[in-house]
C-alpha cells in the first residue's frame, strides 16, 4: 500500500504541474478538502478552488515544476516535503508577464480513502507566487502557493 500511495502523490503533483484538472480530480476524492493550517476551522480549499489555481497557473507559470525531496507513506497517509519552481511568463491575477522566477518550499500531509487522496494539510514556507511577484500579501482566495 505504501508504494501505491507514493504513486499516487506523484501521479497528483504531476498533474498539478501540467495544469491536468482531470488528472488531479482522478487522485483525489470528490469531497477532497486541503487545509492550510492544522486546525481546520480555519477553512479549506476544495476541488473547485483547485480546478481555478491550476488554471490560472496553466496560463501564467507554464513551466511549473514540482521537484518531490522526500516521501513516506502508510497505508492511510502518504507526506512530502517539496520545491515548486516556475516562471511568470503568462498574465497572473492582473499583472502583467514579469519573466521573474518564483519559488516555494512546501510540507504536505494526504489522507488516503479508497486509493485516492480525500484531505491534505499544506504548510508552505516563505512567500507564495503573489507575494513573491508583487511584494504584497495574497489575497484571500489563493491557497498558501499563491
Amino acid at each position: 500500500m505504501s508504494e501505491e500511495n507514493r504513486e499516487l502523490l506523484r501521479r497528483a503533483w504531476a498533474a498539478y504541474d501540467a495544469g491536468d484538472a482531470e488528472a488531479f480530480a482522478a487522485c483525489v476524492s470528490p469531497d477532497w478538502r486541503e487545509y492550510g493550517t492544522a486546525d481546520p476551522s480555519d477553512g479549506f480549499y476544495t476541488l473547485d478552488d483547485e480546478r481555478r489555481t491550476m488554471e490560472s497557473h496553466k496560463i501564467a507559470f507554464p513551466d511549473k515544476h514540482t521537484e518531490l525531496h522526500h516521501i513516506v507513506a502508510d497505508d492511510d497517509f502518504v507526506a512530502c516535503s517539496c520545491t515548486v519552481r516556475a516562471t511568470h511568463t503568462g498574465a497572473y491575477m492582473g499583472l502583467a508577464p514579469t519573466g521573474k522566477s518564483v519559488s516555494m518550499y512546501e510540507m504536505m500531509i494526504n489522507r488516503v480513502r479508497d486509493g485516492r487522496i480525500s484531505e491534505s494539510w499544506a504548510i508552505g514556507a516563505g512567500k507564495g507566487f503573489f507575494e513573491q511577484l508583487t511584494g504584497e500579501q495574497a489575497p484571500e482566495q489563493l491557497d498558501n502557493m499563491g
